[in-house]
């Protein structure tokens, strides 16, 4: 399995063919265009949708560009969707090892961190494939999140 990312660029549209949005893809494509607005639009530190075999699959991004917290350490957040149709097929796998790459090429000494909700589910299990930590738990607008982190390689 693997997926090719298309970069969603500053209105919210797919710089590639993707071929006809559905009404989820367009709210994900609105809503990162809405989030750029906000945290800014530094490539490749962007949103991304995700096609496998030529179908829109899911959806990932990197929350905001890199930026060092209270600590010093410096981070980048993501986030992955996998649309209905395509869950418990490895999407979600295979988006987060492409945000990674983006990562690894880019920037090989940034923490990467992610929240998922807090309880045991297959977001957990696919973060901790990739070495990432439970690192505690946040109040967010939606109620309680779980953060995890996975450092760089030494």
């Amino acid at each position: 399995m693997h997926v090719h990312l298309i970069a969603i660029d500053r209105q919210g549209k797919p710089q590639e063919v993707a071929g006809r949005l559905d009404v989820v893809t367009k709210q994900v494509c609105k809503a990162t265009a809405e989030l750029y607005r906000s945290a800014g639009f530094v490539e490749p530190w962007i949103g991304y949708l995700a096609t496998h075999d030529r179908q829109l699959v899911g959806a990932c991004a990197f929350k905001s560009p890199p930026g060092k917290g209270e600590d010093g350490v410096e981070r980048v957040e993501i986030g992955y969707l996998t649309f209905p149709n395509f869950e418990n097929r490895g999407i979600a796998t295979e988006m987060v090892r492409e945000l990674l790459h983006i990562v690894q090429s880019t920037n090989a000494n940034l923490t990467v961190i992610a929240q998922t909700a807090n309880e045991e589910n297959a977001s957990n299990a696919i973060l901790r494939k990739f070495g990432f930590q439970f690192i505690g738990e946040r109040i967010e607008e939606d109620g309680v999140v779980w953060l995890w982190e996975c450092k760089p390689a030494a």
